[in-house]
């Protein structure tokens, strides 16, 4: 209880001040009316209903009775067919020995006979077992024994039942020529094998529903009173009184007030109705009477009528008071609010207010405050602009001394074995690249440029090893013009002849293959070999990179920082708008695949 008022209280502090101050006018205005309303309701219902439901609830006893002695008498009447030596070796006769059937049944076929004449509503007595025999005895009825009982809806109830139990009405379908609308009523009694101690057969006595409808018809509750079946287990609701539909909800309200006998009142489709109950213990139901309270009710409508006046005229004032005099009075500070959240969603729009009041200082904070924000973003772009700049000119400047390092040792060794061609090819090329490098075109470069510089790297690495490395370039012509990053396409081509490639493997052990091809509005870049391939833990640390977004927490990438540096300049230049994958080469069984997907559109890269 504390925590719900808790829960109140909060929801009224979050109401906006008009809100507040209109709970507060309901509260002083409909709290006292309404609550004198609900006492005198409740006075007037509990005196006119305790006489009534003390006489109801008699009736409905004394029917709940009749009922119950009814099903008594015939149970005791099974119970002499039950003891029958002659039924019980019946039991245990199988579904083919028809001889030895009618051999046993001559024996009680009379006492069944007796129970159907002595009980003219008793249509039929039906015999089942779970051996598959059929047994009927009827003077009006003609059953079809093929009838499939097991799987009929309402009969293969009976075949899990261990007490006596009552079916609600349903059609005799299994009759040759059923009676159109006709319905029974089904007194179920299961059969005890006294020599296998259990139950495996079913005594169903079929009652015209007719005929305990027009019973309870004698018994009125009033004007629109009428009396019910209800099975607590299922919530089986069953008229079998007057004509009519039944309430909506009246099973619900039962299964609340299950467990007390009591009578209670419910209010169902707009009516109040005094419900008693009473149980028939041995067909496994309730008998509930239910009668409307018309005139209580009138009077009580008479009440709620005055209340909702009074109510109404109370809600108008306080509507008046709340939202045209006060809302002219905070319409500016609505304005501030609605600015505020715009605020926050990143749009801002000065607030015209001229009042010099209370509001209108808060109102010219603001547009202060709004000011200094212009301020303080445009401050702050230039130095995330200027950031990323220096960020990008570090990662290109960590990849120009890793190629040429590397070079001047290739040429050095050339140089001192006098091969002064080779010295001169390589110097020509290594010229190439470093003007590639140092040229300010702000990190950007055509892919044919990246691919020459490439070549240019293949080719030092030649000679470098004495080998020339088996390459292959598939290169769609359209995107020759297409502005990439620089040096973008090398480190992985290194990398795959770090991991993949050796100078004593044949030319068939090695052939590395670089692809740029469409596809759609992106294009996608392929290095791919088919060498022994990255160990299993350094792929495993290029596939953590890509997840961490080229954060990496790996100390392996403060030694090697070539596809780190490559990842980062592309995450700084298109963000989300590109991916990469570095993974076993699938088809080839073998080697390492690198897969970079880049926008084709005419947008270059997001530079500083």
């Amino acid at each position: 209880m504390l925590q719900r008022f808790k829960t109140m209280v909060r929801k009224f502090r979050a109401l906006s001040l008009r809100g507040k101050l209109f709970v507060l006018l309901i509260l002083l205005s409909l709290v006292p009316t309404l609550t004198v309303s609900f006492i005198s309701q409740y006075l007037i219902v509990r005196s006119s209903t305790n006489y009534t439901a003390a006489i109801s609830s008699q009736l409905i006893e004394y029917m709940a009775n009749e009922i119950n002695n009814y099903f008594i008498g015939m149970n005791e009447t099974l119970n002499t067919v039950v003891i029958n030596s002659e039924f019980q070796k019946f039991l245990s006769v199988p579904k083919d020995s028809v001889p030895d059937q009618s051999g046993y049944s001559i024996s009680f076929r009379p006492l069944l006979q007796l129970l159907i004449q002595s009980k003219k509503e008793i249509l039929s007595v039906l015999y089942l077992d779970s051996l598959g025999k059929v047994y009927s005895e009827s003077q009006k009825v003609h059953i079809q024994y093929e009838y499939p009982f097991q799987k009929d809806p309402v009969f293969s109830q009976v075949f899990g039942m261990t007490k006596e139990g009552l079916l609600a009405p349903h059609p005799m379908n299994y009759a040759v020529t059923p009676s159109a609308g006709q319905q029974v009523v089904t007194f179920v009694k299961p059969v005890i094998d006294l020599q296998q101690k259990s139950v495996g057969s079913w005594l169903l006595i079929e009652i015209d529903a007719a005929w305990l409808q027009k019973m309870m018809d004698h018994t009125k509750l009033g004007q629109d009173g009428r009396m019910v079946m209800y099975n607590r287990e299922t919530g089986e609701l069953v008229n079998f009184g007057e004509a009519g539909t039944l309430p909506e909800g009246l099973s619900g309200q039962l299964k609340d007030h299950s467990r007390s006998p009591e009578p209670f009142l419910a209010t169902l489709e707009g009516n109040r109705y005094q419900v008693m109950s009473h149980p028939i213990p041995l067909g496994g139901w309730t008998l509930v009477g239910i009668s409307q309270l018309d005139e209580v009710s009138k009077g009580i409508k008479q009440a709620q009528t005055l209340t909702y006046i009074v109510a109404a005229i109370s809600l108008m004032l306080a509507l008046l008071i709340a939202f045209p005099v006060m809302g002219a009075v905070l319409k500016p500070l609505y304005r501030l609010k609605s600015g505020m959240q715009m605020l926050g969603r990143g749009t801002s729009v000065p607030i015209e207010h001229s009042a010099q009041d209370e509001i209108g200082f808060l109102i010219n904070t603001y547009n202060r405050m709004l000011d200094d924000l212009e301020i303080l973003r445009k401050e702050v772009l230039r130095s995330k602009l200027s950031e990323k700049e220096k960020e990008l000119l570090q990662l290109q400047a960590q990849i120009n001394p890793h190629f040429l390092f590397n070079t001047l040792e290739t040429i050095e060794s050339y140089s001192l074995h006098n091969d002064g061609e080779a010295v001169s090819d390589m110097l020509q090329c290594v010229s190439r690249m470093m003007r590639y490098n140092v040229r300010k075109d702000r990190g950007l470069a055509r892919l044919e440029e990246e691919l020459e510089y490439t070549s240019d790297f293949l080719h030092i690495h030649s000679y470098r090893y004495g080998r020339r490395v088996q390459a292959d370039f598939a290169i769609a012509p359209e995107l020759l013009d297409a502005p990439v990053m620089k040096l973008s396409i090398q480190p992985f081509v290194e990398n795959s002849l770090k991991y993949g490639w050796s100078p004593l493997a044949d030319d068939d052990d090695f052939r590395l293959r670089i692809s740029v091809q469409p596809d759609g509005d992106h294009w996608v870049f392929t290095v791919a070999d088919n060498g022994s391939g990255m160990p299993e833990d350094v792929l495993q640390r290029m596939e953590n990179l890509a997840a961490a977004g080229g954060e990496p927490s790996d100390p392996y990438f403060a030694r090697h920082t070539g596809i780190l540096s490559v990842y980062r300049r592309y995450e700084l230049a298109y963000g989300e708008r590109f991916s990469m994958r570095i993974g076993r080469n699938r088809p080839e069984g073998r080697g390492t695949l690198v897969r970079v997907r880049l926008p084709r559109s005419g947008d270059n890269p997001v530079m500083p």
